[in-house]
């Protein structure tokens, strides 16, 4: 007799098991996760920011889009940033993001990033519990604050596509 085989649970009621699982059927079935995103506010730049890597950690890099308020490109940006975990990435592009619109001079700026967790923590929702986090966390908040006004919005990745795409472009090579 062989060693006990380890049963998969069974499927509820057609449901998923995994959050893997239910990522690839939501993706497949083309539903979007959020509300579509908001205009943006009257008088803000809006600041488009994307991180991500390949593997948890592995090889990372980071991305942002700076828009005026009447919607005209102030800047671009994707680079490497070596090895690091995803959230990482996020928070890293939206603090560069962050201090090149300070940069700018703006002063009223919509933040949007596609990484719930992140603007969570920023904005006061949760707070992190990695110590690498929570000191980027704090390091965001206070770009925040050197800038005046920052509204820090979550979007579906889906309306993050300029920024996401400079992340994979510079993952790609």
């Amino acid at each position: 007799m062989g060693a006990p085989q380890r049963r998969r649970p069974a499927r509820r009621n057609g449901r998923a098991n995994s959050d893997a699982e239910r990522r690839a059927l939501a993706k497949a079935s083309g539903r979007r996760t959020g509300p579509p995103p908001r205009a943006p506010r009257p008088g803000f730049a809006v600041l488009s920011s994307d991180g991500g890597s390949r593997g948890n950690p592995g090889p990372a890099a980071i991305g942002y889009v700076i828009a005026a308020a009447d919607g005209t490109e102030l800047a671009a940006h994707g680079e490497a940033i070596g090895v690091a975990g995803a959230n990482v990435a996020e928070y890293r592009a939206l603090l560069a993001g962050l201090e090149h619109a300070s940069r700018l001079g703006l002063d009223r700026v919509d933040a949007r990033c596609d990484a719930r967790l992140v603007v969570e923590h920023v904005t006061g929702g949760r707070e992190p519990a990695n110590p690498r986090l929570r000191e980027l966390c704090a390091d965001v908040r206070d770009a925040a604050e050197r800038i005046g006004t920052v509204a820090f919005t979550w979007v579906p990745a889906e309306a993050n596509g300029r920024a996401h795409a400079l992340v994979a472009e510079v993952l790609r090579t």
